[in-house]
C-alpha cells in the first residue's frame, strides 16, 4: 500500500483518482490486500488427501476402458471375473477378497467394461511388468485398452489361466518387495573385531 511519509495516509494506487505517476497497481483483493492473498470471501483450494488422489487414479484408469466395437455377451465378462477372481487367488496365495461386478440383466452389455473389474485388471497388467524387471510381461500380458469385444475378453482370460499355472510368477508375486539378499562382503581381519563379533562370525562359517 503506497503511504504518504509526510502524513502517513494512504496513497491511491494507479488507476484512482488522485494517482502519480508511476503509482503502484491496485493488489486483486482491493485496497489494503497483500500481494498473493485471495480476494475477500475467495477461499483456498484444499490440499488433496492421498485418498482423493488414489481415487482420482482409479477414476483416470476408468475412464480409459474402451468403447466395445461390437456389445460385450454377459457370459464372457462373467467367465472372465471368475477366471481373474481365481487366478488372483493363486497369485495373492488367498489373500485377497473376490471381485464382485454386477453386469446387469441383459445378456449383452453395450458399455465399457465395468470400473469395478476394468481397474483392478489395469492393476495386475501393470503389477506383471514390474515383477522380476518385466520377465513376465511379455509371455503373460495382455491389454486391457484393447478388450474392445468378446474376443479381447477371451484372449485376456486365456492368458490369466496360463499365468496362474506359471509357479514362478506365483513365487515371484508372493515375494515380499525387496526380499533380495543383501550382498556380503569379505569379512574383516579377526584382529579387528571384537570377542563377541568373532565368536559369531565363526557361527555363521
Amino acid at each position: 500500500m503506497p503511504i504518504d511519509p509526510a502524513t502517513g495516509q494512504r496513497l491511491p494506487y494507479a488507476g484512482e483518482p488522485g494517482a502519480a505517476s508511476g503509482a503502484p497497481p491496485m493488489p486483486p483483493g482491493g485496497p489494503g490486500a497483500a500481494p498473493g492473498v485471495p480476494p475477500d470471501g475467495a477461499a483456498a483450494a484444499p490440499m488433496p488427501t492421498p485418498e482423493d488422489e488414489a481415487m482420482g487414479r482409479v477414476t483416470e484408469m476408468a475412464s480409459q476402458a474402451p468403447e466395445p466395437s461390437k456389445p460385450y455377451t454377459v457370459k464372457a465378462l462373467e467367465t472372465l471375473l471368475k477366471q481373474f477372481n481365481e487366478t488372483v487367488d493363486i497369485l495373492s496365495g488367498g489373500d485377497l477378497p473376490e471381485l464382485d461386478v454386477d453386469f446387469g440383466e441383459e445378456k449383452k452389455m453395450n458399455t465399457p467394461i465395468p470400473a469395478d473389474l476394468f481397474v483392478p485388471l489395469v492393476a495386475l497388467s501393470e503389477a506383471l511388468k514390474m515383477v522380476e524387471g518385466g520377465k513376465f510381461a511379455d509371455k503373460y500380458d495382455f491389454d486391457p485398452l484393447g478388450m474392445d469385444s468378446d474376443v479381447g475378453v477371451r484372449k485376456a482370460t486365456a492368458q490369466l489361466v496360463r499365468l496362474s499355472k506359471d509357479k514362478k510368477l506365483v513365487a515371484a508375486m508372493q515375494a515380499p518387495m525387496g526380499d533380495e539378499e543383501p550382498e556380503v562382503g569379505p569379512a574383516p581381519e579377526m584382529g579387528a573385531m571384537s570377542s563377541e563379533d568373532e565368536e559369531l562370525a565363526a557361527g555363521l562359517a
